[in-house]
């Protein structure tokens, strides 16, 4: 970025392009997390940050400032990569918020990533949450390097030596007992005003070989079936009206060594279906577990299929990106929704 203050600071017409520069940092704002309350705060009218010279903006390619508020993921490093190249130069970043610094409450999360691997970044704010004063202090001291070409902090911390030859002591973990999952159940009933839901169930009985079809709620029914069952189900919902899957979730019950993959049905087409939701959900083992794909039948299945298989290892039988990473990054863990997925462990010292 020394380039970028160098070209705002030099020629004939350095002062008139730094003045202008320092008096007119336009950030567009990432907002990923609750750091976008601070940042609203920070341009209301009670801090009123336009008088700094900055103002909130949303277009990129008109801008020369990115506040990036919140934790900044495998998935959202793309976007802020694009945001950023698409910024005329010079251009600056801060960060602001403890997600931004270190990943905040997600530290040890498989899909964090730092904003300053993804772009170059000149200030970052720390605190959870940072207070508006403090971003303020920011974007002046993002000034104050187009000023005079030097970035320096604004806050500074006495230091403190440790004896010479003394090693920081590890201070004791808190002791962790890990006790027994309760029961994962899907269908738990409900006794609602549902005259509808009750002829619906009639119908899904008659229709389907289930092992139970329960109202869980109101426009809601879940459906257990055998896993192998899932297509044919799936076949006798469409043929009711049923005509997308809406989403595809796994549940991973360790103590009972299995998983639960689940399909919600709804309706775009009948009108009374359309509030409707079809819970269509079967058991399979943890060791191997398989269960035939729907994307041929309902293709709005195959991109939440091929997640699940990215998170838990669920093999959708008959998907043909099953084996391939599709949302993680190359080098992501194998599999980190899983129960079993062993996380970082902070440590510290004194």
């Amino acid at each position: 970025m020394d380039e970028f203050i160098e070209f705002v600071r030099g020629g004939p017409l350095g002062p008139i392009k730094k003045w202008g520069t320092k008096w007119s940092l336009w950030p567009v704002h990432l907002v990923t997390a609750c750091c976008g309350a601070e940042l609203a705060h920070a341009f209301a009218c009670g801090y009123d940050g336009e008088r700094i010279g900055a103002l909130n903006y949303g277009i990129a390619r008109q801008t020369n400032l990115i506040i990036v508020e919140g934790a900044i993921t495998r998935k959202m490093a793309k976007v802020l990569r694009i945001t950023w190249e698409q910024m005329p130069d010079p251009k600056f970043v801060i960060v602001m918020g403890a997600c931004g610094l270190r990943g905040g409450i997600f530290w040890n999360g498989y899909h964090m990533v730092k904003p300053s691997d993804v772009v170059p970044v000149d200030f970052f704010i720390p605190g959870c949450p940072p207070t508006p004063e403090a971003l303020l202090r920011g974007i002046r001291q993002v000034q104050f390097k187009i000023e005079t070409g030097e970035a320096k902090t604004s806050a500074t911390f006495p230091e403190i030596s440790l004896e010479v030859g003394k090693k920081p002591k590890v201070l004791p973990r808190t002791p962790k007992k890990i006790s027994k999952a309760p029961a994962v159940i899907v269908n738990s009933p409900k006794d609602v005003d549902w005259e509808f839901g009750r002829k619906l169930v009639e119908e899904l009985k008659a229709r389907i070989e289930a092992k139970s079809v329960t109202v869980t709620g109101k426009n809601r029914i879940a459906v257990k079936v055998e896993s192998e069952s899932i297509p044919k189900t799936a076949m006798r919902l469409k043929e009711m009206g049923f005509d997308h899957v809406k989403n595809v979730n796994v549940i991973d019950v360790p103590n009972e060594d299995k998983f639960i993959v689940e399909y919600h049905f709804s309706s775009y087409s009948v009108r009374e279906l359309m509030p409707v939701i079809v819970n269509v959900f079967a058991d399979i083992p943890r060791e191997n577990p398989r269960v035939k794909s729907l994307a041929n039948m309902f293709p709005s299945a195959d991109y939440m299929e091929r997640e699940m298989y990215d998170f838990f290892g669920v093999i959708f039988e008959g998907n043909p990106w099953m084996g391939k990473k599709f949302l993680l990054a190359p080098d992501a863990p194998e599999f980190p929704l899983r129960k079993d997925f062993r996380l970082e462990e902070d440590v510290y010292v004194r």
